[in-house]
C-alpha cells in the first residue's frame, strides 16, 4: 500500500514556501486531486466544499476574496478553515497573502503555503506528485530495465541469473531501473510503473562482485528512476519434460494489479545468451506493438502453401 504523505513532503518535493503554520506541516494528505474554492468564496456555497483536498488560491480566488467586505471575508475564512483541509497554497500571481488567512492558519493549525509557479503549473505538478506517491504499491522480486524504450521486468527464482543478465544489458548500453526489488504502482490510465526502493537506487548485487553502483561504473545514462512496465520476461531453469513455445503464437500475460502485461518465458540452460534473448524479446515486443508479428505471418504463409498444395491435388 502507499505510504503516508504529509504536507511537509509536498513542501520538500515542490519547494514550497511556508508562509504560516510551519509547526503544522505534519498534517496528512489523502487525496491527489486539488480544489480551487472560488464558488465557496464568491457565493458562500459550501454544500459541496471538498475540504479533504489541498486548497489552491490563485489570482481568481484572490480577486474574488478582495471584492468582499470585511464581514463576508471573515465568514468565508471561517468556513474555509473549519472544513479542516490539509493546507492552503497561494500561487505565483498572488503577491500579498491576506492577513485573514494567516490569522486563521494559527487558529485552526492549518499551514498556508506559497509557490512561485502559476496556478496551472502548480496544480499540475502537485497533483502529479500526489498521484504518484499516493498510488497503491506492491514490491516484486525482479529486475526492471529500459531496453530501447521498452520497460522489461525480468522475473524468475533466485540464482536463475536475473541480475547477471541485467548487468550484461547495462554494459551494452541499456538502462537499469531496479535490481532485486521493484516497487510497482498503478497510475492513471491503468499503466503500471516500477522503480527502485530509495535504499537501492542505482545499485546492483552481483554474486562474486558484491554491490556495484551502475552510475559510477557506466555513467548517468545507465540509470533512470522510473519506467512503465511493458513486458515481463520470466527466466526458468530448463526442464526437458516441459513444453516451450517454439513459434511464438501463444500469448502469455502477467497480471500486475488488474493490468495484463505481455509475458514471455525463456528457459535457461548453459550456452544460451540470456542478455541477447531478453534484448530480442524487447525488440520483438516493439515490433508487435507496431503491428508486425513474425510468428503470425509465418503461419499465414504456411497455411497458404498447404492450401495451394491441396487445391493442386
Amino acid at each position: 500500500m502507499s505510504e503516508k504523505v504529509l504536507v511537509k513532503d509536498c513542501v520538500d518535493a515542490l519547494k514550497l514556501e511556508v508562509v504560516s503554520g510551519e509547526e503544522y506541516l505534519n498534517r496528512e494528505v489523502t487525496r491527489s486531486v486539488l480544489s480551487r474554492p472560488s464558488v465557496e468564496i464568491y457565493g458562500d456555497y459550501f454544500t459541496f466544499y471538498e475540504s479533504n483536498r489541498i486548497q489552491i488560491i490563485g489570482s481568481k480566488e484572490y480577486d474574488i476574496f478582495s471584492l468582499l467586505d470585511a464581514e463576508d471575508r471573515s465568514k468565508r475564512i471561517e468556513k474555509l478553515f473549519a472544513g479542516n483541509p490539509p493546507a492552503f497554497v497561494f500561487t505565483k500571481n498572488v503577491i500579498n497573502i491576506p492577513q485573514e488567512f494567516i490569522d486563521a492558519s494559527m487558529k485552526y493549525k492549518i499551514p498556508v503555503l506559497k509557490t512561485d509557479q502559476s496556478t496551472t503549473t502548480a496544480i499540475r505538478n502537485l497533483s502529479n506528485y500526489l498521484t504518484d506517491v499516493l498510488a497503491e504499491r506492491i514490491s516484486l522480486h525482479a529486475v526492471l530495465l529500459d531496453i530501447n524504450g521498452v520497460g522489461v521486468l525480468i522475473t524468475g527464482k533466485s540464482s536463475v541469473g536475473k541480475s547477471e543478465t541485467a548487468l550484461e544489458l547495462v554494459h551494452r548500453g541499456h538502462v537499469l531501473v531496479a535490481d532485486d526489488r521493484v516497487e510497482v504502482s498503478q497510475q492513471d490510465g491503468g499503466y503500471v510503473y516500477g522503480e527502485a526502493p530509495v535504499l537501492t537506487e542505482r545499485l546492483m548485487e552481483i554474486r562474486g562482485l558484491g554491490i556495484i553502483d551502475v552510475v559510477d561504473l557506466f555513467g548517468a545514462k545507465a540509470f533512470r528512476k522510473k519506467k512503465r512496465i511493458m513486458l515481463v520476461v520470466n527466466l526458468v531453469k530448463w526442464d526437458k519434460t516441459d513444453q516451450y513455445d517454439r513459434i511464438g503464437l501463444q500469448e502469455e500475460f502477467e497480471y500486475i494489479f488488474d493490468m495484463p502485461i505481455s509475458k514471455v518465458t525463456v528457459p535457461v540452460q548453459p550456452g544460451r545468451n540470456l542478455a541477447t534473448l531478453v534484448e530480442i524479446a524487447a525488440m520483438n515486443w516493439r515490433l508487435k506493438s507496431f503491428g508486425r508479428n513474425a510468428a503470425s505471418e509465418f503461419v499465414d504463409k504456411l497455411n497458404k502453401i498447404v492450401k495451394s498444395g491441396g487445391e493442386k491435388q
